[in-house]
C-alpha cells in the first residue's frame, strides 16, 4: 500500500542548492548519457533531475552536502585531468565503487552518480540497451482484466 513520505524536520525552511551545484550535477548528468550512449536528448530530463536532486534533499537533508561536495570533487578532478578523463575515473574505477565509501570519489560514485545512473535508465535510458527484447514502450497503468495488458505479453514477444 502507498505511504506518503513526510519532509524531514531538517528541510523546512531550507535554502535551495546553488544554482552552480545544480547545473555541475546536470553536466554529471549529461555525461552518464554521453558515455552509455542511451539518452539522445538528455536536456529535456534537466528539470526531472532537478526535482529528484530535491526530493532526496527533503526526505534526507544530507544530500544538500554531498551534492555541494560531489561538485567540488569533480571540479578538482577536471582541473587535474580534464573533463572527459575525470568522467571517466568516476564511471569507471572499481575502487570508487567499494561500500562504504572511503574517499570523496568514491562518495560521488555510490550516492551521486550511481542514482543518477538509475534516475536515467527509469526515464528511458534502457530503450537503448542492445539485445533487449521486452520493451515496446513506456510501461505505465495496472493489469486490468479484459483489457489490454500494459506491457507486452508472451505471446507478442514471440513474434
Amino acid at each position: 500500500m502507498y505511504q506518503q513520505k513526510i519532509n524531514h524536520p531538517a528541510y523546512l525552511g531550507a535554502e535551495p542548492l546553488a544554482t552552480e551545484v545544480y547545473e555541475a550535477m546536470f553536466e554529471l548528468f549529461e555525461y552518464i548519457c554521453s558515455f552509455w550512449n542511451n539518452l539522445d536528448n538528455p536536456q529535456q530530463f534537466k528539470s526531472r533531475l532537478f526535482v529528484f536532486m530535491d526530493n532526496r534533499i527533503r526526505l534526507h537533508p544530507e544530500y544538500r552536502s554531498i551534492y555541494s561536495s560531489a561538485r567540488l570533487t569533480m571540479d578538482e578532478l577536471i582541473s587535474s585531468m580534464g573533463k572527459a578523463d575525470a568522467y571517466k575515473m568516476l564511471f569507471t574505477d572499481a575502487a570508487a565503487n567499494q561500500a562504504p565509501p572511503q574517499t570523496p570519489l568514491a562518495l560521488v560514485r555510490q550516492k551521486v552518480s550511481n542514482e543518477f545512473i538509475s534516475f536515467q535508465v527509469s526515464q528511458g535510458g534502457f530503450k537503448a540497451f542492445s539485445g533487449a527484447i521486452n520493451y515496446p514502450g513506456y510501461i505505465a497503468g495496472a493489469f486490468i482484466p479484459g483489457e489490454p495488458a500494459p506491457y507486452r505479453d508472451i505471446g507478442e514477444a514471440a513474434q
